[in-house]
């Protein structure tokens, strides 16, 4: 975790330099210089409306610098290097790096509310920023997650494990635990420092830990509709690697959270604010075919890896699923509920390499996704938006298992 000391001397003299504000937005998103200087002049621009009678800092890469304006003491912009050149971090370890630099920043100012934007400057407004920040500013909400509108292949991975997953376990029903972008305020931004601290030397602090310590160490946690999200191509048949950066530190956290979820039970909404957004211009369909070969295959030669982690019910349903036709291939609910709470466990026996068995996850996760697009390729908003629900259901159903093998992994093995 950096502190101010550990910061470029140049970063701290801007820093000394403004001295205080009440409101940080910070730029970690990707996207053309063009592009970022437009987002940059439309929120200073937009700054004394939104925020009126409020010192803002936008805080920026220091390698992208925004277009001249004439001084302004409401708005200040504060360049900073938030990402690390460390080529050992994958894009996910990036972000949080930087997540942990902009909290330094945000508390060395007295920030009341902080936001973060990551999602790619294409869709970003300045009210896409602003109903991340209002529910702290104005209702004194510790978290806004975000809500985004997509279409309907986009953001899967999600909407199959890390959102029923997240929801289930601790009782919060948040739609994008991972964000990326949220707001924050001063109270949790200070919280975070500290979990930081203290849990820097045994583990690191990820995306995956925002949410998650923001609903268990008791904070006010809502949801904002920022709008449409543009999400990058999916390379369906090259997932593994996706799988393994995304899943790792959401299974590490059931791990270290795993005394708090033990004694959630149900799961609660949270407030929403903003309206409702409405799915995106369609992606390319899906190709179903190769997902399920690549299913049908993983069950011939991943079976020793799977059988590792997933008790001897689980391997047959899925034997009899591989058998099924094409047309008539569907994951049922409560077996794909099991399987992720089997994976989560065997992530934390560690019975094998962690990265290997996340990886060995990949055909599962392709079975989903054919099922999902097999019933739902053409259904309406509404429909799937219900299937959604439905499938978070049943990792609230499974949830009673979960807990009898992570309780006593040896002994439950139906």
């Amino acid at each position: 975790m950096p502190e101010l000391a550990e910061i470029p001397q140049q970063a701290r003299e801007r820093i000394a330099a403004i001295g205080s504000a009440d409101v940080v937005i910070c730029i970690l998103a990707p996207g053309a210089q063009d592009r970022f200087n437009t987002v940059i002049a439309d929120i200073r621009q937009s700054a004394p409306t939104l925020y009126p009678h409020l010192r803002t800092v936008l805080v920026h890469p220091a390698d992208q610098s925004p277009p001249e304006a004439p001084p302004d003491p409401s708005f200040r912009l504060l360049p900073f290097p938030l990402f690390r050149s460390d080529t050992a971090l994958d894009g996910a370890q990036r972000i949080s790096a930087a997540y942990q630099s902009l909290f330094v920043v945000s508390r060395n100012l007295g920030a009341r509310v902080t936001a973060a934007v990551v999602s790619d400057l294409e869709t970003v407004t300045p009210e896409w920023i602003s109903r991340l920040l209002r529910p702290a500013l104005d209702l004194e909400f510790d978290l806004v997650a975000p809500c985004y509108a997509h279409s309907r292949f986009e953001g899967l991975l999600n909407s199959s494990i890390i959102s029923p997953f997240t929801r289930a376990l601790y009782g919060k029903r948040v739609q994008h635990p991972l964000g990326p972008d949220f707001g924050f305020s001063g109270r949790l931004v200070n919280r975070f420092l500290l979990n930081a601290s203290a849990t820097q030397a045994s583990r690191p602090r990820s995306l995956a830990s925002i949410a998650v310590d923001a609903v268990a160490d008791g904070f006010e946690v809502c949801e904002a509709n920022v709008g449409a999200r543009r999400y990058p191509p999916t390379d369906w048949m090259n997932q593994s690697s996706v799988l393994a950066q995304i899943l790792g530190p959401v299974f590490n956290e059931a791990e270290h959270r795993a005394p708090f979820w033990q004694r959630v039970r149900g799961t609660e909404s949270i407030p929403l604010f903003g309206e409702e957004p409405h799915f995106g211009e369609e992606s390319e369909p899906v190709d179903t075919a190769r997902m399920i070969e690549s299913f049908q295959l993983g069950c011939r030669n991943l079976e020793e890896i799977w059988g590792v982690v997933l008790p001897p019910g689980a391997l047959l349903e899925l034997t009899k699923l591989a058998r099924i036709e094409p047309a008539r291939f569907r994951m049922p609910d409560a077996l794909w509920a099991r399987l992720i709470y089997d994976f989560a466990l065997g992530y934390r026996l560690r019975a094998i390499n962690q990265d290997h068995l996340l990886r060995a996850m990949t055909p599962l996760y392709l079975a989903w996704v054919a099922s999902y697009a097999l019933e739902l390729g053409s259904a309406a908003p509404d429909a799937i938006a219900q299937r959604l629900e439905q499938w978070s259901l049943a990792f609230e159903a499974a949830k009673p298992y979960a807990l009898s093998r992570w309780r006593w992994p040896d002994r439950f093995n139906p």
